[in-house]
C-alpha cells in the first residue's frame, strides 16, 4: 500500500529537490527520513485527470481523457453504464461480463497518458461513470484533485432524442372540418437537444371551412403565416401569491420552472380566464421560483397558469429547440358559385349552394353588376340551395358562374419548418390560425 510519502501535497505543490511531503502534509527532508525511520518509499503520484464531461447526444460519441503524473506511477480506468455493463478497452464496446479488457491499467512512461472512449448510440439516453483508480501495490496514489487518494470518478449524461410535434391551432374549431384539425395532420421532428444539424420537417396542411349552415361562411386568409405565428404552450400551477390568495400582484411562485422562460405571455391567470391586460413574464427568480409579471393581476393560490412563447427566440427560450419557420407560404383554392334561378332586377341571387360565401364577400361573373360598391350583404345558407343578399340589383342567367372573394371554402399551408436543434423534452409547436385567418360571417 502507498505510504503517504509524496513529492506532491494534496494542493498539487512539489516538494523541493530532496524534500517530501509527510501524510500531515508537512515537508520533511529525504535525509532526515531516513536517518530517522531508516528507509523512504516515496509514493508516485497521479496530479490530474481531465476529461470533458457535458451532456454528449444520443449519437456515438468519442471522449478523450488525460492524465497526468510521475513516471512510474500506475492507475487503471474502468467505464460503466447505468445497465451495469463495462466499457471493453479493446473491442471499444459496453459488455455484461467483466473481464481484464474492461480494465485499462497503465504505468506512466512520461510525464502524461492520454486515451479516448467510444459512448455507443443510444437513442433512449443514458449515463455513464468514469472511474479512475491509483495502484497503491505499486506504491501510486491521486494527489491534489481527488479527496480519495485511491479513486475518482466523474459522470457523463446521454441525452435522449426528443420528438416536437407541429400542429395547427384555432379557437374556432366548429368552423373547420373536423380533419382540418385534427391530430392525424401533425408533423413531427425527432432531434437532439445538444447537436446542431438543420433537420427539414414537411407541412402540407389543407384546412376547409365547415359544411354547416352556422359557420360555413367561408375562410378569409388575410396573409402568410410568419414567424410570432408559431407559439409553444404550458401551464403551471401557482404555488402562492406573495401579496395574498387573490390579490392583485404582479408575482406568483411555482413548484416547477421546466419551459417556463421570460417573454412568455400569460393567456390565462386562472382556469379559462384571460388577464385583464395583455401581460407577459418580466424576469424570473430561479432560486425562488418566482415569476414577475408586466402588469398585476389576481393571482390565486392553486390556480393553474396558461403561458405561451410565441416566435422563434421565445419557443427557443422556452424549450431550449432551435427552429427557422421562415420558408411557409398559403395556397387559395378558388371559391365559385353557379347561379340556380334567374335574377331579374333583384338584389336576392339564388345560388346552388352558399358555403363558403359570407358577408363582404366580393363576386364577379359574366353580367354581374358592380358599376358601384357592391359587397355581399348577408348569406341564407344551405348546402344545395340558398343565396345571397346583394347591395347592388342583379339580372343573371341561370347556371352563370360567379367567383367570390377573398373568401375560400379550403386553403393550404406549404412549410418547411428547419429545426437545428431539438428541445430539452419532448413538445408541442402550434401554429395559430387564428392570427391570420379571419372567420366569415353571415350578416
Amino acid at each position: 500500500m502507498a505510504n503517504g510519502y509524496s513529492r506532491i501535497n494534496e494542493q498539487g505543490e512539489t516538494a523541493p529537490k530532496g524534500f517530501h511531503y509527510m501524510p500531515d502534509g508537512t515537508l520533511m527532508s529525504d535525509a532526515e527520513h531516513i536517518k530517522i525511520y531508516g528507509e523512504l518509499k516515496i509514493a508516485r503520484s497521479i496530479t490530474n485527470f481531465t476529461m470533458e464531461t457535458d451532456d454528449i447526444p444520443s449519437s456515438a460519441t468519442s471522449r478523450g481523457f488525460r492524465v497526468v503524473g510521475e513516471r512510474g506511477a500506475v492507475f487503471g480506468v474502468q467505464v460503466s453504464d447505468g445497465e451495469g455493463k463495462f466499457y471493453d478497452f479493446k473491442t471499444m464496446t459496453f459488455t455484461s461480463t467483466f473481464t481484464s479488457q474492461n480494465r485499462l491499467s497503465i504505468t506512466m512512461s512520461g510525464g502524461s497518458y492520454s486515451g479516448s472512449i467510444l459512448f455507443p448510440a443510444d437513442a433512449d439516453g443514458q449515463t455513464y461513470t468514469v472511474f479512475l483508480f491509483a495502484s497503491p501495490h505499486h506504491n501510486s496514489e491521486l494527489s491534489g484533485f481527488s479527496t480519495d487518494k485511491v479513486s475518482y470518478t466523474t459522470t457523463i449524461s446521454q441525452l435522449a432524442d426528443t420528438v416536437i410535434t407541429f400542429a395547427p391551432s384555432s379557437t374556432n374549431t366548429n368552423n373547420y372540418t373536423s380533419g382540418s384539425l385534427a391530430s392525424g395532420v401533425n408533423a413531427t421532428s425527432t432531434a437532439s437537444p445538444i447537436t446542431t444539424t438543420e433537420n427539414p420537417i414537411t407541412i402540407n396542411w389543407k384546412f376547409t371551412n365547415a359544411s354547416h349552415d352556422s359557420y360555413g361562411f367561408g375562410l378569409i386568409v388575410d396573409r402568410d403565416p410568419v414567424d410570432t405565428d408559431w407559439y409553444f404552450q404550458t401551464t403551471e400551477a401557482i404555488s402562492s401569491n406573495p401579496a395574498g390568495d387573490g390579490v392583485s400582484n404582479d408575482k406568483v411562485t411555482v413548484a416547477d420552472l421546466t419551459n417556463i422562460s421570460t417573454g412568455m405571455e400569460l393567456i390565462y391567470h386562472k382556469g379559462t380566464t384571460a388577464p385583464s391586460s395583455t401581460t407577459f413574464v418580466t424576469a424570473i427568480d430561479i432560486r425562488t421560483k418566482t415569476l414577475t409579471f408586466s402588469t398585476s393581476q389576481t393571482f390565486e393560490d392553486g390556480e393553474t397558469m396558461t403561458l405561451r412563447a410565441s416566435g422563434s427566440s421565445n419557443i427557443e427560450k422556452a424549450t431550449g429547440a432551435l427552429i427557422d419557420f421562415s420558408t411557409v407560404s398559403t395556397i387559395k383554392d378558388p371559391l365559385t358559385k353557379t347561379v340556380r334561378a334567374a335574377v331579374s332586377s333583384s338584389t336576392t341571387v339564388t345560388l346552388d349552394g352558399t358555403y363558403g360565401v359570407g358577408k363582404g364577400a366580393t363576386v364577379t361573373g359574366v353580367g354581374f353588376s358592380n358599376a358601384s360598391s357592391n359587397p355581399v350583404v348577408s348569406v341564407s345558407a344551405s348546402s344545395s340551395g340558398g343565396s345571397m343578399l346583394m347591395t347592388t340589383a342583379q339580372t343573371l342567367k341561370v347556371g352563370t358562374k360567379l367567383y367570390i372573394t377573398p373568401n375560400v371554402q379550403s386553403f393550404k399551408i406549404i412549410s418547411t419548418p428547419v429545426v437545428s436543434r431539438g428541445s430539452t423534452s419532448s413538445v408541442t409547436i402550434y401554429l395559430n390560425l387564428d392570427n391570420f385567418v379571419t372567420i366569415g360571417t353571415v350578416s
